[in-house]
């Protein structure tokens, strides 16, 4: 996925427990777990957020899918569930 012509990956998801952090907040903390010379998009409301992932370099959907993954399992990320 190193032609910009690729689409991008694009994650979702949805937070399933009223306490944990909003989507505004959690985006970022996804970001911040994620390669900085990726290009990412995000949309964030309170409950929903979307990100659009286009990787630089060597990177493909499945690398950009298991780094997510990995973030998801962080603690800060407890109340949000992935959906795309």
């Amino acid at each position: 996925m190193n032609d910009r012509h690729d689409p991008p990956v694009v994650i979702t998801a949805i937070r399933h427990d009223p306490g944990a952090a909003p989507g505004q907040t959690t985006v970022i903390r996804v970001l911040s777990m994620l390669p900085a010379h990726w290009l990412c998009a995000p949309v964030a409301d309170r409950d929903r957020f979307e990100l659009r992932v286009r990787p630089n370099g060597a990177a493909d959907a499945e690398v950009v899918s298991a780094r997510v993954a990995r973030a998801f399992e962080d603690p800060a990320l407890r109340g949000w569930r992935r959906t795309g």
